[in-house]
């Protein structure tokens, strides 16, 4: 009588475990991959920066120039021009 009770038992819980595994596995699967997504865009959008550039200023035998430099990319964008 007992082994009945256990057997009905297992009959009925089985397929309810098995069929909510199935049914989360399913349902996390699309937003996983939407939060990937989601990282990528607004990592590419973080990246993104207006350059900050400066004027360097020097007296060249007796003449004053100038020379703009990148501070973003610490490097020369221009020769020296008379100022």
């Amino acid at each position: 009588m007992q082994l009945k009770k256990i057997k009905k038992f297992i009959l009925k819980v089985c397929p309810c475990i098995l069929g909510s595994a199935f049914l989360l596995q399913a349902y996390t699967m699309p937003v996983f991959a939407n939060t990937l997504s989601n990282n990528y865009s607004s990592q590419s959008i973080s990246n993104a920066r207006v350059e900050q550039v400066t004027w360097k200023y020097r007296t060249y035998k007796g003449k004053k120039q100038r020379r703009l430099w990148s501070i973003t990319y610490e490097k020369w964008l221009t020769d020296w021009l008379p100022a």
